[in-house]
């Protein structure tokens, strides 16, 4: 993978698990076919992988739960 294709999010390691999806290609093509759909199943040799698509969601109070971190008081 080239420098500039790197995520910038990866190069300062705050998450390697986020993905920036090029504007054109086979991956574009992919995503938008899973958008259309919502789910799809994907065949790699012999194993088989269910894709589903779902964007990222959070309440503000899970985000103030999330933020507050330590151990949940009894």
């Amino acid at each position: 993978m080239s420098e500039e294709d790197r995520n910038p999010r990866e190069q300062d390691e705050m998450s390697a698990n986020i993905v920036t999806i090029p504007k054109d290609g086979e991956l574009r093509r992919f995503f938008e076919r899973l958008r259309a759909v919502g789910t799809l199943t994907v065949n790699d040799g012999d194993r088989e992988f269910l894709v589903k698509i779902s964007q990222s969601q959070i309440t503000n109070e899970a985000r103030a739960f999330l933020a507050g971190g330590g151990p949940i008081s009894e």
